[in-house]
């Protein structure tokens, strides 16, 4: 079953598990944000009203991305570090400009989110 975008603002936030379908959009001028995340993650089900409520109000800053990470062998995991989901990262001219990983058995807390927000 291929997982289905998120609502947002200014059309859907687009989902993506192939990493040749998000290259276009983290080497881009327009800043990136990605969420990494698996569709059987309880912590990333609960994360996901926070990322699409940023992306409603930030839309005019940066595209958003959801990548799905269910296939282990999916060669993100290891090219951009992610030991844990959901993890944001957000990209400018292809390279990492900022990241938030989660908390193993914890997720993405209320508080790290917040200061994330405004940190970028």
């Amino acid at each position: 079953m291929k997982p289905t975008d998120l609502p947002g603002e200014n059309g859907p936030i687009r989902t993506y598990s192939d990493p040749d379908d998000i290259s276009p959009y983290i080497g881009g001028e327009k800043k990136t944000m990605v969420l990494f995340e698996m569709t059987t993650c309880p912590y990333c089900r609960m994360f996901a009203e926070r990322f699409v409520e940023l992306a409603q109000s930030r839309c005019r800053d940066f595209d958003f991305l959801r990548v799905v990470l269910d296939d282990p062998g999916n060669p993100l995991w290891k090219q951009y570090e992610i030991q844990a989901v959901p993890t944001v990262i957000v990209f400018a001219g292809g390279r990492v400009v900022s990241r938030l990983n989660s908390v193993l058995f914890l997720g993405i807390t209320k508080k790290n989110w917040a200061e994330f927000c405004a940190a970028i």
